[in-house]
């Protein structure tokens, strides 16, 4: 008899733990909801609702001894799968709270100088360095760089300002090593990939950007007022932080009143005006993402006649990271064709029709141009293509279930924006609310394949640029601003 009055009382201990233990975890979640701020009041007040009365009732039917064992056991699997399911949500409440506290982080913006020499040199570090001749291809960064490879690298420098000489000079022996912005290593791949230049990285300088990247915000209540954001998209892998060309330029226009979405793309190598270098100054506008996000925005401000209030710029590594974690995406392409980037190791083949795509096949359809007789243009068709793609898939609700903690994680060290988190809850709230789908549509410029020597950032080289077509500019500028005010 006392064994089994203590096998009872044990029990009854065991079942006791258990109901608060489960009440514990499930007041925990109670309290990261409330901290995220997220989800509408009226949705959070039947919440707490449901779930305080749920536990009332279990443990009414839990904690009294005189009740039947079966009833408290089924009670206890009830707090044990409770326990669970809110554990879980508090795992998502914690990831997407530090999410959210990090997402508008200061942008530091550096640039990475590589110093690279021949591949069949001897000198493998910045130790070998030493008392050598380094050519340096001259920029606005120039006494800053001669700074920090000072800092590194006891050896002569020699000024250049025409890349052909620099890069004939490293051939034929006249330098032993040369330093410049990745912009001007990008010419041995493309504008004078007839030189058949082989080199390598031996060390890195980096240089801080200068420029307030605050100057550029313009903000609004982003729930009741139509808004734009510039994406930014660059063309490397790695850190957010560092400067580099913007392969995607786009210009996403907001209406959180009507949920519309207006995508207008830019070609990468449009020949834009650089305010803070001058009224006259041209580039393309892929180069401008050597001067900071802030001279993108400022550029295709002045180039559209509009106001960019946010921006958010990616890379490579988010692109691939992002179509991964939601399980690729379904891309419908115009045309059959290949990609390829012998650096990476990528080789690819997309069908007329739907393509379902990983992250890297993703990231090759988004990036080709030669494959098409209208090369940017197509282009940016078809990267309107992959973001349209990955928005639908990643706001349908199983998707976002299933992979929610996965999308963060590939979008948290891959991803900088001044629209801060207190905003983005606000659209989350607002979007929870009524639960109203987004329509979305595109345009994108157009202009004539030109030839210019009078490239800002490349100067006394003839570079192809992209001539903007007058009409096309005014037709995207003033549908930008038609939308905006609802018209």
């Amino acid at each position: 008899m006392m064994k089994k009055i203590k096998k009872r009382f044990i029990t009854n201990i065991i079942f006791n733990i258990i109901a608060l233990i489960s009440t514990a975890v499930a007041l925990v979640f109670c309290v990261y909801i409330y901290k995220l701020d997220m989800i509408p009041s009226k949705y959070l007040t039947i919440a707490f609702v449901v779930i305080g009365v749920i536990y009332l009732i279990l443990l009414l039917f839990t904690l009294p001894r005189k009740l039947k064992r079966r009833i408290k056991i089924v009670c206890c699997v009830f707090f044990i799968i409770n326990a669970l399911i809110f554990g879980y949500g508090i795992k998502y409440s914690d990831k997407t709270i530090s999410f959210l506290e990090n997402v508008g982080y200061d942008l530091v913006q550096k640039e990475d100088y590589d110093v690279k020499v021949l591949s069949k040199s001897s000198i493998t570090s910045k130790e070998g360095l030493k008392g050598k001749k380094i050519g340096i291809f001259k920029n606005d960064s120039y006494d800053d760089v001669v700074k920090y490879l000072k800092k590194d690298v006891d050896c002569e420098i020699i000024d250049y300002n025409d890349a052909v000489k620099f890069f004939e000079d490293l051939a034929d022996g006249t330098i032993d090593a040369v330093i410049a912005s990745n912009n001007v290593y990008d010419l041995l791949g493309e504008d004078l990939s007839y030189m058949k230049l082989n080199i390598k990285n031996v060390h890195v300088v980096g240089v801080p950007i200068k420029g307030e990247i605050d100057e550029v915000v313009k903000v609004v209540d982003v729930t009741n007022t139509p808004f734009n954001i510039y994406i930014a998209g660059g063309d490397k892998e790695g850190s957010i932080n560092k400067v580099m060309n913007t392969d995607v330029n786009m210009v996403v226009s907001v209406d959180p009143i009507n949920h519309k979405l207006l995508l207008t793309s830019i070609p990468r190598d449009y020949y834009v005006v650089l305010p803070s270098k001058g009224e006259n100054v041209y580039d393309k506008l892929t180069h401008a993402g050597y001067y900071g996000v802030q001279e993108s925005i400022k550029a295709v401000e002045k180039l559209l006649d509009i106001e960019i209030n946010y921006y958010a710029k990616v890379n490579f590594t988010t692109i691939e990271k992002v179509v991964d974690a939601i399980g690729g995406v379904d891309v419908n392409s115009d045309y059959t064709f290949k990609f390829s980037d012998p650096s990476r190791g990528l080789y690819f083949s997309y069908n007329k029709g739907m393509n379902h795509l990983n992250g890297k096949q993703a990231l090759g359809f988004a990036r080709e141009r030669e494959s098409f007789s209208d090369g940017d243009v197509q282009r940016v068709k078809d990267q309107q293509k992959v973001i349209d793609a990955v928005i639908s898939k990643m706001t349908s609700a199983q998707k976002m279930l299933s992979k929610y903690t996965d999308i963060l994680d590939a979008i948290k060290d891959n991803f900088a924006t001044n629209l801060d988190g207190k905003a983005i809850k606000r659209l989350v709230n607002m979007q929870l609310s009524d639960m109203r789908g987004w329509k979305s549509e595109s345009q994108n410029l157009v202009g004539t394949s030109a030839m210019s020597n009078k490239c800002y950032s490349i100067p006394n080289m003839n570079l192809y640029v992209m001539k903007p077509n007058a009409e096309s500019v005014q037709a995207n500028s003033q549908k930008i601003k038609d939308f905006l005010s609802n018209k």
